[in-house]
């Protein structure tokens, strides 16, 4: 029996579900009792971070890496599909969304509030995050999905995609994700035709949203 702790509002929590649905395993998701700070969720996930994945007795806990043993435990419906070239392009997307346009969208996120907000940093960090998003374009693949077929990169960035329009992109200015290239615009076009991927898309928004409104008090 397995188990996700974690809240969808999450990205990274998000990717793993995504590989779930599309593997169609039943993975049921929960936020730990007591949270993420708890002792008892501390002692499955030293750095009190989510997602964690509880299977049986073990722990296995880094969203990406619960999205590999997830496809070495169900190799059907693999999200790192082709060979190994077809395989480190898919990891490659889904490392650049995790090492350059997520750090950066967090920074952004940080200054939402226009209380605290500092405009140089938002203006600085907005150019950062054009630039990475520019260079992913230029690394997605001609379709229709991130790296070709549907893998490990959608998972990736789809949430991430869905979580800048929801927060950054009406808040501070940032320009679509969606529409930051031909390629992403292409493939943001597959994400929204493919009726697994466009029925989670409002699933996260929503959860998201909900996410945000806590934040403010609402």
């Amino acid at each position: 029996m397995m188990k996700l702790y974690g809240s969808l509002a999450s990205p990274y929590v998000a990717r793993v579900l995504l590989v779930a649905r599309y593997k169609k395993l039943d993975l049921p998701l929960e936020m730990p009792a007591g949270g993420i700070k708890s002792a008892a969720y501390l002692a499955m996930n030293p750095f009190g971070k989510m997602p964690t994945l509880e299977h049986g007795d073990r722990y296995v806990i880094e969203s990406e890496v619960i999205c590999e043993y997830l496809d070495e435990l169900y190799p059907e419906n693999s999200v790192l599909p082709g060979d190994a070239l077809a395989r480190a392009h898919a990891r490659l997307v889904s490392r650049v969304v995790d090492l350059y346009v997520g750090p950066e969208s967090s920074a952004l996120f940080s200054h939402l509030n226009p209380a605290t907000r500092n405009a140089a940093v938002v203006e600085a960090t907005k150019v950062k995050l054009a630039g990475s998003l520019r260079i992913l374009d230029g690394l997605m693949a001609q379709g229709p999905w991130a790296a070709g077929a549907f893998s490990l990169a959608d998972c990736t960035l789809i949430p991430r995609v869905v979580a800048l329009q929801r927060t950054i992109v009406p808040v501070l200015g940032v320009p679509d994700p969606a529409s930051s290239g031909p390629n992403l615009a292409a493939w943001w076009r597959q994400v929204m035709a493919d009726p697994m991927t466009a029925a989670f898309v409002p699933e996260f928004a929503a959860a998201v949203d909900a996410f945000v409104a806590r934040l403010r008090g609402g």
